[in-house]
Formats: structure tokens, sequence, C-alpha cells
């Protein structure tokens, strides 16, 4: 069950998107909505004693958070607008860690995917990629030219029999539940792995069968790269969601060169949800 979502919240072109799109998920699934804002300056640069510290932090609650109260008031106003259970919080620290450390009281993390046309704090932080990177939660990443509202979309898994697309799916469940279709995609990229993904399949429909969830199954050698072919695949079944794994610390410098989960996290045009 999704019974805590948490949403970043902040006064970019994205946000309201990406809070209505929260506010929609948690409204259909009974879920509690927090809203979080984030300083954007590491907590370790203020101290808990008092002193320098501690005036340094008094000083920056008086100048910096007015944009992240103005950011936490729409977020409020949209949750009333939802009629959803919700709070509101602001985080001292990067955006990245203030997400990650409150994703570990949270069942799903709402973000919205990157902007290379927004000026970005830190260059080298990409805000989903680190979070999905870093917490223990599943992450729903909404696209940048701002989606539909969410409304029991049909849903594409992309499966590959690793543990990342494994711990994706269990952590889809509460979301394919809801979905108006699923289809499980099954990309054969080499010899003898159709057969081999083939095998998988009896199993996995069992699985999330006792889940309440009923899937179509397709498995077929992509015509492009992975990445590619599965939003090709979402946007010819109609799919509103694509759910799949994301490649751990292990792979991370594929991931930022441009592998499937870099490519898809940059481009999807539609809402996706990543773990790893």
């Amino acid at each position: 069950m999704l019974n805590t979502i948490l949403v970043h919240v902040d006064q970019s072109p994205h946000g309201p998107a990406r809070m209505r799109y929260a506010a929609a998920l948690a409204r259909v699934h009974g879920a509690y909505l927090i809203g979080a804002a984030v300083s954007g300056v590491s907590r370790t640069v203020f101290t808990k004693k008092d002193g320098p510290g501690q005036d340094l932090r008094g000083g920056y609650a008086r100048l910096l958070p007015d944009d992240a109260r103005r950011a936490l008031a729409r977020f409020e106003a949209i949750a009333r607008e939802h009629r959803i259970r919700h709070g509101a919080r602001f985080v001292y620290d990067q955006a990245g860690e203030g997400m990650v450390r409150l994703a570990r009281f949270a069942d799903l993390v709402v973000l919205s995917q990157d902007d290379l046309l927004e000026a970005q704090p830190d260059p080298a932080l990409h805000l989903p990629e680190y979070v999905i990177l870093n917490c223990a939660r599943p992450v729903l990443v909404v696209p940048r030219t701002g989606p539909d509202t969410y409304h029991h979309p049909k849903a594409l898994v992309a499966w590959n029999g690793s543990k990342e697309a494994s711990f994706a799916l269990h952590a889809a469940i509460p979301l394919l539940r809801h979905a108006a279709g699923v289809t499980i995609a099954a990309l054969a990229g080499k010899a003898g792995s159709d057969e081999g993904l083939r095998s998988q399949m009896h199993e996995l429909q069992h699985f999330l069968g006792r889940h309440h969830v009923n899937p179509q199954v397709v498995v077929r050698a992509p015509r492009q790269d992975t990445a590619h072919e599965l939003q090709a695949l979402a946007a010819e079944l109609g799919c509103g969601m694509l759910v799949m794994g994301c490649f751990g610390h292990s792979r991370f410098h594929e991931l930022c060169r441009g592998g499937t989960s870099r490519t898809v996290l940059a481009e999807s045009p539609v809402p996706f949800m990543m773990a790893h």
C-alpha cells in the first residue's frame, strides 16, 4: 500500500504539475502527502551550538525561505483542492540529501524530470538520479512537459530478470493494482535471451496474479536501443506510466554517460517509476 507519499516542493515552472500529480495520486490511494521544500544549502553549514553557526541559520531563515514559503503555500492550496491529508516540511539541506533523508519515512517519492533550461544550483547534481541511487524507496518522476493528472493510467513494466527490475516491479504493485491495464515488456537483445525471458513469464504472471494484477506480456527483440524501444512501446500501447529498474552504483558511470536509465530519465514523455 501507499500510505505516505513525499513530493518535492519548489518554485520551478514544473512545480505545480508535479504537486498536482502527487496530490491526485495520494487521493486515489488514500495516502498522506508530505510536501517538502529544501534550503539548497548543506545542513553541515549550520551547527546545533549557540554562536556563529546558529546566527547564520537565523539570518538564512529570514532571507532565503521566502521562496520556500510561497512554494509550500501553493502546495497547501493544491492539497486542499484535492481534499487529501497532508503536511508541509521545510528542510535545511541540499535538495538531494534532504529528499533522501525524508524518503526514509515515505513509501514513494515524487520528483520532476530535470530541465536543462533551468539553472541548476549544483551542475553536478541531477536530483532524480541522486535520489533514486541513494534512497531506499521507489521514485516517480513527472515529465517536465507537464502530464495530465494521475488517473489510473495504463502501465508498462520493463523486465529483464535483474534485481533492479524485480525491486521496481514489487514497489510498483500498489500502482499496478489501480492501473487501467498492465503490460510486462521483456526485450530480448542477445541470442538465447528470448527463451530465457519467456521462461520467467509464467512465474511472473502468477506472482502478480496473487497481488490481483493481471498483466499482458510482450517479449520481442528491440528494433532500437532499449530506452527508445520502451518509449515507443509505451506510446504504441497507450501507456501513461513506465516502471523500470535503475542500475545501482556499480553502473553509475554508465548511467552518467547515457545508458538506458539515463536516457529514460532525460527523455521520457510519460511519468515513470524507478527503483534500484
